[in-house]
């Protein structure tokens, strides 16, 4: 016992217990729990329970700095895995203790260590929101060919409101808890949540030194570093092309007026949704002088075949702004490297004087609306 006992207790200091109760409903029992994570050294780990009578435990590893988990209840129906958001938990030194249910596990209670108790109530403020966007994610997973209807037009626009409950909240988290790492977390997944020049400024606020070598901490930091070529007061980059009506164009052609560079490609599904809210600001400001140009990076084997499928898509789409392909000319300038275009939609906003206003990725903020109704003053 003199020479065991040690050795049991240092096993028991290099881990903690991860347990919790979680129910289910009767007709999808929980088969298992699984906690996976990627630790600071790259290594992969996954760690799996099976509850009895709605409870489990789970062993694992403390960690040198915080890491992010992800836990996910299985059932016997595999295919709802995908379907469902798991619930991020923090790891390191504390126990942790789950309380929630498997249909809703993103909404479970957490307690245990400084980062989980933080996000903990960050979830709690917007839990609301939270649950209703499942309910109608739900709906739509039953009813798929509902998404045409008058009333998924109106659930869509509720569900814009209740996704900008949850960024407002979690932005605001960013900027009070500089020195937390669930703000790294979550700055780390929220780029398209904020203009290109604010993310670099959050980026900017935070107090992490002990995270500044690991993975999250560095593909910020590489991120920020591509879009300095358009920060805020950067003159854009010029370039010339054959629009798809067959005039000459170069971007100076627009001085003196406040213009949008979009830019999209056919297969980019998210780049083709965006059109609509696009079309009613050219609408909106045409009156002004405000314009969009398209700039379509294609993929076709040849530049004909990427031409083809370009002009088809504008038509189909009814875009009829000034549109011109990357894949033209691309061996003297490439405007998608020249503008660090790393994905789509990508979206730059450029006043009269073509300096940068601002720059998104996505569409997923209303900073380009803001922007406008700032310069035109409605």
């Amino acid at each position: 016992m003199i020479i065991v006992l040690p050795f049991n207790l240092l096993g028991q200091t290099d881990s903690i217990l991860v347990k919790g109760i979680l129910k289910a409903p009767k007709d999808e029992p929980i088969v298992n729990v699984v906690i996976s994570f990627i630790d600071y050294s790259g290594k992969q780990h996954s760690y799996v329970a099976k509850p009895e009578v709605d409870r489990f435990e789970i062993k694992v590893p403390k960690q040198e700095l915080v890491v992010d988990a992800t836990v996910r209840a299985i059932g016997t129906d595999r295919t709802k895995i995908m379907q469902q958001r798991p619930l991020n938990i923090f790891i390191q030194h504390s126990n942790i203790f789950i309380k929630g249910t498997s249909d809703e596990l993103q909404l479970a209670f957490v307690k245990g260590g400084e980062e989980n108790n933080l996000y903990n109530k960050l979830r709690k403020s917007y839990r609301r929101a939270t649950q209703e966007m499942a309910y109608i994610y739900a709906d739509l997973l039953k009813n798929p060919n509902q998404t045409d209807s008058p009333v998924w037009t109106e659930r869509n626009k509720r569900m814009v409101k209740l996704r900008d409950q949850e960024r407002i909240a979690q932005k605001e988290f960013i900027a009070k808890n500089p020195k937390s790492f669930v703000s790294l977390f979550l700055l780390h997944r929220m780029k398209n949540l904020y203009t290109s020049d604010d993310y670099a400024q959050a980026f900017s606020d935070l107090q992490l030194p002990d995270f500044e070598g690991t993975k999250k901490y560095l593909e910020i930091k590489a991120i920020v570093a591509n879009d300095l070529v358009t920060a805020k007061g950067m003159q854009a980059i010029n370039f010339e092309r054959t629009t798809a009506d067959g005039k000459p164009f170069t971007l100076n052609d627009l001085r003196g007026r406040v213009f949008l560079l979009d830019f999209w490609g056919s297969w980019c599904a998210p780049c083709k949704a965006s059109m609509p809210h696009l079309k009613e600001l050219r609408e909106k400001y045409k009156e002004k002088g405000f314009e969009i140009v398209g700039v379509a990076q294609e993929f076709g084997k040849t530049e004909v075949i990427s031409k083809t499928t370009w002009l088809k898509s504008i038509d189909e789409l009814g875009i009829h702004w000034i549109n011109v392909l990357n894949n033209e000319n691309s061996a003297k300038l490439d405007i998608v490297k020249s503008y660090n275009v790393t994905g789509f939609p990508t979206k730059i906003l450029i006043d009269a004087e073509g300096k940068v206003i601002l720059r998104v990725v996505a569409s997923a903020t209303d900073d380009i609306d803001i922007a406008l109704k700032k310069i035109y003053g409605y």
